[in-house]
């Protein structure tokens, strides 16, 4: 009766034991898939979430810029732009400096160049010491009637920007310079056809209360207005920079430009004119 009664204790512990064993084994697999289905969750998220970001990224960093099939640039730029004149400020003078080197494009050697640094609209009508010419530094009007180009490119004003809104001095009174400035181009060189160029606008870190680019914007708006009334063609090349100038086109994070934008930005703008104008 005892041994009988041994061997039903053993295989009532025996079961009980697999049964244990079972269980926890059974435990152990549903923990194993949980952590499977919340590692899965999580992978997915980050692939959902690494996506947009990239996107996101590329968004910012890249924008649609103006481009120009290369054979109709190559035949239609170095007629177009050969012995055309651009007139302006230190902006224009460091696009010259970019032309002569080798990195830019040879068309741009046919552009005779008439700068000066820190010009403003507000004097260069009567500046008798204005941009060189054959090692001459005279009015612009005098060097443009001994020119007589078929085509002048004007771009002037970002010294003329800060301040604006200020009391005295407002973007009207600033266009009215800027139209007697226009004025007397076409008198010197009546034959010429005008071009006036966007101011461009400045970085982010340039931006204060006396200098903005929503005043610039303000202000080629104007100049824009009055394109039909004096016969000229506007080009909005501050569009080309959404209106803020990234400060890896920047020379100065401020206002200046740097051989990147001159290269990325100015060059396909200025082929696009002369391809659609050609």
């Amino acid at each position: 009766m005892n041994k009988r009664s041994n061997r039903v204790y053993w295989l009532l512990f025996i079961m009980l034991l697999i049964l244990g064993l079972s269980i926890i084994i059974d435990c152990i697999r549903k923990d194993k898939k949980d952590i499977e289905v919340i590692n899965n969750e999580v992978t997915t998220n980050d692939e959902s979430s690494t996506e947009p970001s990239s996107e996101a990224t590329t968004e910012t960093t890249t924008r649609e810029r103006t481009t120009v099939d290369p054979e109709l640039v190559k035949e239609f730029a170095p007629n177009y732009y050969n012995g055309l004149v651009f007139i302006g400020d230190s902006i224009i003078d460091g696009f010259a400096r970019y032309a002569s080197t080798k990195e830019a494009p040879q068309w741009l050697n046919n552009i005779i160049f008439l700068t000066k640094v820190s010009w403003r609209i507000n004097t260069a009508l009567e500046d008798s010491n204005g941009p060189m010419y054959k090692g001459q530094a005279q009015n612009i009007c005098t060097s443009l009637s001994q020119i007589k180009p078929e085509r002048v490119f004007l771009d002037i004003g970002i010294n003329d920007m800060n301040g604006l809104g200020s009391p005295g001095y407002s973007v009207e009174k600033l266009v009215n310079s800027y139209v007697e400035l226009i004025k007397g181009i076409k008198n010197a060189s009546p034959e010429s056809k005008i071009y006036i160029v966007s101011v461009t606008p400045g970085t982010e870190a340039m931006q204060s209360g006396n200098f903005s680019n929503e005043k610039i914007k303000e202000f080629n708006d104007a100049i824009k207005s009055k394109a039909s009334e004096l016969n000229f063609t506007f080009l909005d090349l501050a569009s080309e920079f959404d209106y803020n100038l990234d400060s890896q086109y920047s020379s100065d994070n401020k206002v200046h430009h740097n051989n990147k934008s001159y290269s990325e930005v100015w060059v396909p703008f200025l082929e696009k004119i002369a391809v659609e104008n050609l």
